[in-house]
């Protein structure tokens, strides 16, 4: 397969796998002994009724926590409710399972482009996978 590359000469496949691995060292660290699945733990109602008991899934007071309650991101009224919602669903376990997605599609991607010559739908699928972590032709 005639694979692109930028202009430090990094192909397009070893750039992919090298920050694939990063995202995933990174997310294997966040976990922190857990299991990195996160929630929301952002209540508008904090101060008004502390006592309350939480929703399910939902730690009393503004942040992210992890599946054991622990306090991820807190801060006094940062991060806002869309904020932590989406930090949320950005957890270590949504990240390690996005990686091992993308290692699959490239893997089929690469097997395919080999068996047909070059296939040119393989190569702009894995050309715009590679710009979703941030790949560009001029390197930056």
């Amino acid at each position: 397969m005639n694979q692109p590359t930028n202009t430090q000469g990094e192909n397009i496949l070893a750039y992919l796998d090298r920050v694939i691995s990063e995202r995933e060292k990174s997310a294997q660290e966040a976990c922190d002994g857990g299991e990195g699945r996160w929630h929301s733990g952002w209540r508008e109602d904090y101060f008004a009724c502390p006592d309350d008991d939480p929703e399910d899934g939902e730690s009393i007071g503004a942040g992210v926590s992890d599946e054991r309650d622990s306090t991820v991101v807190y801060d006094e009224g940062r991060p806002s409710k869309a904020q932590s919602i989406h930090i949320a669903l950005n957890d270590p376990d949504s990240v390690l399972r996005r990686c091992a997605a993308d290692r699959k599609m490239i893997g089929l991607m690469v097997t395919e482009t080999s068996e047909t010559g070059g296939q040119p739908l393989a190569s702009r699928l894995l050309r715009h996978l590679a710009e979703g972590y941030g790949w560009t032709e001029d390197g930056r």
